[in-house]
């Protein structure tokens, strides 16, 4: 339970008993001493002290933050201290004034920064020429803005940098790798060449060889990187091109490898036999059959497909003694045999081209003989089975006149006229007229003439049977016959104008040159009967005509043109050809001057009234001078 003694001195009973007084001593505890008040002055007096002395720390910490910014208006748009350039102090400099001495320090590389050289070869390309340029502004302003980067404490650091160890910048060439190497590939023509195979060519029975040569080829990448490092200096410098060397993919081994061999291949003729015929291919014919072609790092010899193939067809012409059938002559409506047929030979081309190539790259012997494959032809037509040959009407018919021709040019149109008449064409049959020709000699009725040969008129067997094969050209185009070879003249002769469109009158652009052996007429009988060929000619009128006769398809023949297009002068200066064979001072004159055209004419065919076939026969006509044959013998 309570203590009455605490109520009596602590408690509200003695606090009302006092009335507020202070309470009586008690005998058990003595009683307390007030406090006095505590003085105010001391403290005041500490907190003055303070604050100056914390004003001054701060002013103590502030004061080298703001250096900096201090620096930054007292170097206005100026380097500060400690800024060097290429070891040059631009402390203090603007920086346009810092551009200008970095320009001027390295005048000689801005004007002339590097030279390219490959051997004797020398190149040197201003800055703008390799897309370089010198960043002197960019190098004046990283030394101005130094020392200006980020907040205080950065800007500080820097400043003690600068102040302590300074600070070094080196101007930069920034370059364009795409311009650079742009104007090195320019180079490229006149520092690289391919390597040069080894090669050999055979012409007139003469082995000629070519030795190899490397090559060589530009390194455009590695010589950019030289040029890189070389501006990087800024100072001129003289940079060597980068190439590398390019091996010929054929050596002179090879060569000498196949040089051996043609010599072999080409020391002994080939000798073609039929019968009592004997044609010798020589060494000069046997070389233009050849040719040489690299494989596998080899010259490997071979013959030339095509060309043997047009020898041998120029052969058969030769050797071929044309139709077997009787001549047969249409007359009144009718026809009779005029000559009985006899056997003849066809030469089988095919054949010989495969064995003349096997011979021809086996080892040479002193003589290679072949003899020549063919057929015997026996004549099928009789006088009992000429009704059977469907020739009951005219087909198709060529003119052209001869007026003014020479002697010797007549007397080789008729030869050819008769070798040509009475001829009989089979169904489906393909008509040589260098085959039916046979060999232009006087046994076949031909005397020496002019003809076309090359680019010239001169003497040559036969001069003036371009007359027959125009005019048989002529019949099989008004029949609407396939032409399947045909060559125009090489220059214009005035001879073949007349009747030169048919039924459309005079004109150019039909007109077909033969030379045995190589140029030759042919066409095809399509009509599905024979064709009986027949020639007449006029010596009255000076006409040769030449008429197919059998059964006419259901076609009419139209033509188009001709179109006259590229229309070129005569040349006005002479041309003048020695002649050893006539007396020196001797001047004859051989050809006349005649303008150039090229000539287009359209055949079309039409049958039961809708067209079938469209064919463009094209002439170019050359320009051609007076020639004169001009004796020094």
């Amino acid at each position: 339970m309570p203590s009455d003694k605490y109520y009596q001195q602590y408690g509200p009973m003695a606090r009302r008993r006092t009335n507020g007084a202070a309470p009586e001593p008690d005998d058990e505890e003595p009683p307390r001493q007030p406090r006095p008040p505590r003085s105010k002055r001391p403290r005041n007096r500490r907190r003055s002290l303070l604050r100056p002395l914390l004003l001054l720390l701060v002013l103590l910490l502030a004061a080298p933050l703001a250096l900096p910014y201090a620096l930054n208006l007292l170097y206005r748009d100026q380097a500060l201290p400690g800024v060097r350039v290429q070891g040059m102090s631009v402390g203090g400099h603007s920086s346009a004034a810092i551009a200008e001495e970095i320009a001027a320090r390295h005048a000689d590389f801005l004007r002339q920064p590097l030279t390219l050289v490959y051997g004797a070869q020398t190149w040197q390309p201003t800055l703008d020429q390799i897309g370089a340029r010198l960043d002197a502004e960019g190098a004046a302003r990283a030394a101005v803005t130094a020392g200006r980067h980020g907040d205080p404490i950065t800007r500080l650091q820097e400043l003690l940098t600068l102040w302590q160890q300074g600070l070094e910048i080196t101007p930069r060439v920034v370059v364009d790798q795409r311009a650079l190497q742009t104007y090195l590939l320019g180079l490229s023509h006149a520092v690289e060449r391919p390597p040069q195979d080894a090669a050999l060519s055979i012409a007139a029975a003469k082995v000629i060889g070519t030795p190899s040569a490397a090559g060589t080829q530009l390194l455009v990448d590695s010589t950019a990187n030289d040029v890189l490092l070389a501006v990087r200096d800024l100072a001129p410098k003289e940079v060597p091109l980068r190439t590398r060397e390019l091996s010929p993919l054929v050596d002179d081994t090879a060569l000498v490898a196949a040089q051996g061999r043609a010599g072999e291949l080409l020391q002994s003729p080939i000798e073609l036999v039929r019968g009592d015929q004997r044609w010798v291919w020589g060494p000069e014919r046997l070389a233009e059959l050849l040719r040489v072609a690299p494989a596998g790092g080899i010259l490997e010899l071979r013959v030339e497909d095509e060309l043997l193939g047009r020898a041998v067809e120029g052969l058969a012409q030769l050797a071929d003694t044309g139709t077997a059938e009787p001549r047969l002559r249409f007359a009144d409506g009718a026809v009779q045999i005029v000559a009985e047929g006899t056997p003849g030979w066809r030469l089988d081309q095919a054949a010989a081209v495969a064995q003349i190539a096997d011979l021809l790259l086996s080892p040479a012997t002193i003589t290679r003989t072949i003899e020549l494959p063919g057929e015997v032809l026996e004549p099928k037509i009789t006088a009992e089975t000429i009704g059977s040959l469907g020739i009951k009407e005219l087909v198709g018919e060529g003119l052209s006149s001869f007026a003014g021709s020479a002697e010797y040019r007549i007397t080789n149109i008729k030869a050819g006229a008769a070798r040509m008449d009475g001829v009989l064409i089979a169904p489906g049959e393909e008509f040589s007229f260098n085959r039916q020709l046979g060999e232009v000699n006087a046994e076949n009725g031909f005397v020496e003439g002019y003809a076309i040969i090359g680019n010239r008129t001169q003497l040559e067997w036969g001069g003036g049977v371009c007359q027959d094969s125009t005019t048989v050209f002529r019949a099989a185009f008004w029949a609407g016959l396939p032409i399947t070879e045909r060559h125009a003249h090489a220059f214009y002769i005035s001879w073949y104008d007349r009747f030169g469109l048919g039924p459309n009158g005079d004109g150019q652009g039909l007109d077909a040159a033969i030379y045995t052996g190589v140029n030759d007429l042919k066409f095809v009988n399509d009509t599905g009967s024979w064709l009986l060929m027949q020639a007449e000619v006029d010596d009255a009128q000076q006409v040769l005509a030449v008429r197919l006769y059998g059964t006419k398809p259901n076609r009419e023949v139209r033509l188009v043109g001709p179109t006259v297009t590229n229309e070129v002068r005569a040349p006005r200066e002479p041309v003048y050809v020695d002649d050893p064979s006539l007396p020196s001072g001797t001047v004859r004159q051989t050809d006349t001057a005649r303008g150039g055209r090229d000539i287009a004419v359209e055949r079309v065919i039409v049958e039961n009234g809708a067209e079938v076939r469209r064919d463009t026969f094209f002439t170019r006509f050359r320009a051609w001078p007076n020639i004169f044959v001009r004796g020094t013998g």
